[in-house]
């Protein structure tokens, strides 16, 4: 019997590429339990229904998509289970559904599942996928925007600490809101002209690094952002920290102001001005913006110096396998 129970908790499972053992099982079922004991006290604060409870099993899949994206990142069994965890118990994941019942987990996991499937090689479902989170993001704050303009009839900002903090939420709101649209259009179609221009390749560690800045800087310029504005860049910042351990920093920094954002909505204030944590995120863009850059540079300095598709293709593979050997 001893020998049964021994060989039992050693003995592994494998589903595709990823191998478990008893313990690992017993490990996730209980921080599973955790997750739901986390939302159960705050269920009753909005109204629960069918839309909320399906919001609640999309976060655990969302959770286990996000492992799966590490897995393939990283190669990492470890990391993977780590980062279900975190996200099964993340505060502002846990609150954006079962204490609020905004539920933006219904474009934010297309946004993940497009991004998995990108990094798959399935390019185009993964574009598919992206559109339409982006489709659905954008009728749920339109949905939201008539609540919203009453508890914050003239202000650029309604609840993320975005750049109008900074500059001044409430000045000059009629131009502000049309310009930002258009600097935001500028800065996307420069980025996009750039990469095409040095014919840039996207291999997985580009994609996040270019996944996260984009999910800080729309919101961080785009006016009218509510509070949950920052739910894909929490998810992303952690994913990018289980890729890049020296960014650990990251995924703290920007929970801290989602956190804060929430509060703020919830209680009318916080500890620190908004404008703190706008400058946050300036700080944050900037960091995964220089690393975006520099990655990008990586690629093209090859063929600055004349080397062949080939001696590029040798270099690029060189690099990932050293950047593998150094975060792994």
């Amino acid at each position: 019997m001893d020998d049964f129970l021994r060989d039992f908790i050693v003995k592994k499972w494998k589903i595709g590429s990823f191998t478990f053992t008893f313990l690992d099982a017993l490990l996730a079922v209980c921080i599973t339990g955790t997750g739901i004991f986390l939302r159960l006290p705050v269920m009753d604060y909005t109204a629960t229904g069918p839309e909320k409870i399906g919001a609640i099993v999309l976060e655990y899949l969302l959770a286990v998509l996000c492992g799966a994206i590490v897995h393939r990142c990283t190669g990492s069994r470890n990391r993977a289970f780590l980062t279900y965890t975190i996200l099964v118990i993340y505060p502002t994941i846990a609150a954006n559904g079962a204490l609020w019942n905004v539920n933006a987990v219904y474009y934010v996991i297309l946004f993940f599942a497009g991004f998995y499937l990108y990094i798959r090689g399935f390019r185009v479902l993964g574009w598919i996928s992206g559109l339409a989170g982006t489709a659905i993001a954008l009728y749920r704050i339109w949905q939201w925007q008539m609540a919203l303009s009453v508890a914050y009839p003239v202000s650029l900002s309604r609840g993320w600490p975005n750049f109008y903090e900074i500059i001044g939420k409430t000045a000059f709101v009629d131009l502000f809101d049309k310009v930002s649209l258009l600097v935001l259009a500028g800065l996307l179609l420069t980025l996009a002209y750039c990469f095409a221009k040095k014919k840039v390749r996207i291999t997985p560690d580009l994609a996040l690094q270019l996944f996260l800045f984009l999910a800080v800087l729309i919101p961080y310029f785009a006016p009218y952002m509510p509070a949950w504005a920052g739910y894909t860049a929490d998810i992303a910042a952690l994913l990018y920290f289980m890729r890049r351990k020296d960014r650990f920093y990251l995924p703290m920094l920007h929970l801290i102001v989602s956190y804060s954002a929430y509060a703020y909505m919830t209680n009318g204030e916080t500890k620190l001005p908004m404008v703190v944590f706008s400058v946050i995120l300036l700080g944050i863009l900037v960091n995964v913006g220089v690393d975006l850059y520099r990655e990008a540079a990586a690629q093209t300095a090859p063929a600055a110096a004349g080397l062949t598709g080939t001696e590029q293709a040798d270099e690029a593979s060189v690099r990932e396998t050293e950047a593998q050997g150094a975060k792994s």
